[in-house]
């Protein structure tokens, strides 16, 4: 069946049965954001994936290469993305991945970011999928390309500068949703887990940068993975991420920005925060890559 608008109100958040009902709705466009730091996120989605799934990995199509700082690609190169994958406007975008990975989030965000309404997550992914007996293939999808016009929305995405004019301002919650070693300044974030520095160490070398453990001042700590039942990697009621963000020192009403180590799991604190009733969100996307890289920001730490 057609997939219906959405409308003010709805959900981002779908089951596994309303997508089954629509698997071969072409205004449907269903999107794998499995990673893993190892690069190996490919490869899981060649193994097998929902009918009709294209794949997209966020380290590699959702954020720049090169020298800091990295972030969301320019928009003309993430239309092009988009329109490759046989999405535009029109199109429903369901997002899925697995365990606390935050691929779909991710692309959530970064759509949102370049204008797209229809962006949904698919509830537990593709772990709640297969627990629920739904048919998943290796057969790649090569749907028609479409043309995606960027609307952007500068407000969902901030800079170093505006997050550094943010410090200490009334009615605006700067979020850390990294692991707690990282929040307290004792390990810094790599694409294979925390880091802890040697002995006498002042930074760690993550890819050839040098970063210092820490976190920006005045940040308050909501773990991502905290907003995710973790036997089912389904996202806890909303009633129940709004009791953890308030707990958290985040007011309703307040402007949320979020940030973590790459930009990564922020963006799934930022769909809970949404599915939680904030409507005044925004992705520090450069994150403790690159705040943590420049010496002459301040920064605190435990102890």
């Amino acid at each position: 069946m057609p997939a219906q608008p959405l409308q003010r109100g709805m959900s981002e958040l779908v089951e596994p049965a309303w997508l089954a009902e629509r698997l071969s709705d072409p205004s449907v466009r269903i999107v794998d954001c499995r990673w893993r730091g190892d690069g190996s996120g490919a490869a899981r989605f060649a193994a097998g994936h929902l009918p009709g799934a294209v794949h997209v990995d966020w380290s590699q199509d959702l954020r720049t290469s090169g020298p800091l700082p990295r972030g969301v690609p320019p928009l003309e190169e993430l239309a092009l993305l988009v329109g490759r994958l046989g999405i535009d406007h029109e199109t429903t975008v369901v997002a899925y991945a697995d365990e606390d990975f935050s691929g779909a989030a991710r692309l959530w965000w970064a759509l949102r970011y370049a204008g797209h309404d229809r962006v949904l997550v698919l509830d537990g992914g593709i772990d709640q999928w297969i627990a629920e007996g739904r048919p998943v293939t290796r057969d790649i999808a090569a749907p028609p390309a479409r043309r995606f016009i960027p609307r952007p929305r500068p407000a969902l995405r901030v800079t170093t500068e505006e997050v550094m004019e943010a410090l200490g301002q009334p009615g605006v919650a700067i979020v850390d949703t990294r692991p707690p070693e990282q929040y307290a300044g004792r390990a810094v974030w790599t694409p294979l887990g925390s880091r802890f520095p040697r002995a006498g160490e002042e930074r760690v070398i993550v890819n050839g940068v040098a970063i210092r453990p820490g976190r920006i001042p005045g940040a308050c700590s909501l773990v991502s993975s905290s907003l995710l039942d973790p036997s089912t990697w389904r996202y806890l009621p909303p009633a129940a991420i709004r009791a953890r963000a308030v707990a958290a020192g985040i007011r309703p009403g307040d402007r949320v920005i979020a940030y973590c180590g790459v930009g990564i799991s922020a963006s799934l604190g930022l769909f809970a925060l949404s599915l939680a009733g904030w409507t005044d969100l925004a992705l520090y996307d450069a994150s403790w890559e690159s705040w943590g890289a420049d010496p002459s920001l301040p920064l605190e730490r435990n102890g």
